[in-house]
């Protein structure tokens, strides 16, 4: 029974780690990059967003209300990002950039399908069925290798924005990320020592355990009083 709270803990610690992912995935905030005219933007995986500071805004609802255009200009529409897209920072290299997004892109949906993957195999576990029980011996291996290769992606994708531009800084969908994969690899730790530590009980020799009755004088009897180990 403390075998199965622990697996169900992990699987939800992965599905935590899933809807962090997927948050980090689709908000426009992965970085803030300044330009070299001074405006600034965030640049997320799949959309690209102006940020408007207090003296831009100023401006610009000055020009509207001068030119009587009210509502054009005064925001800036976000754009849809894809591969291959090369929106650089100042001083930033487009080549780089774009390996850095296009890698995490793809990390990200790695780890998003292997997650994903595992919290399904877990409930085909529940439902018993019979190519699928939770007494199946790679059961559990099955489910810590998906959330162990979904936090190794998601390491090698983090790895490419350690070198970013000097006016460029990380923002907060990165972080959410980072947190991401530190679930994830929380959950594969949990199945994996819970794995070994089974394996290492079964692993250890046999105990018998002789009654009083056997260390007496000898004397006929049908049956003898021992026990033995489960594993």
């Amino acid at each position: 029974m403390a075998v199965q709270r622990l697996v169900t803990a992990a699987v939800a610690v992965a599905l935590l780690s899933l809807v962090l992912n997927n948050v980090a995935a689709f908000t426009p905030s992965w970085v803030l990059q300044a330009l070299e005219d001074g405006r600034k933007r965030s640049v997320g995986l799949w959309r690209m967003c102006p940020v408007m500071t207090g003296g831009e805004r100023g401006r610009d609802e000055h020009g509207v209300g001068g030119s009587n255009r009210r509502g054009q200009g005064s925001q800036r529409p976000c754009e849809g990002l894809g591969w291959g897209s090369e929106y650089a920072g100042y001083q930033e290299s487009r080549s780089t950039v774009k390996l850095q997004f296009d890698m995490m892109r793809a990390c990200n949906l790695m780890a998003t399908v292997a997650l994903t993957a595992g919290q399904l195999i877990f409930l085909l576990g529940l439902m018993e069925l019979p190519f699928v029980t939770q007494d199946s011996q790679w059961w559990e291996e099955a489910i810590a290798a998906l959330f162990q290769l979904a936090s190794f992606v998601l390491v090698i994708g983090l790895v490419t924005f350690y070198r970013i531009g000097p006016y460029t800084h990380l923002s907060y969908s990165c972080y959410v990320d980072i947190a991401a994969c530190l679930l994830a690899t929380l959950a594969a730790a949990m199945l994996i020592w819970n794995i070994l530590h089974r394996r290492d009980d079964c692993l250890t020799p046999r105990v018998i355990v002789i009654s009083r009755s056997l260390a007496s004088n000898f004397h006929p009897r049908l049956d003898n009083d021992y026990v033995e180990s489960p594993c």
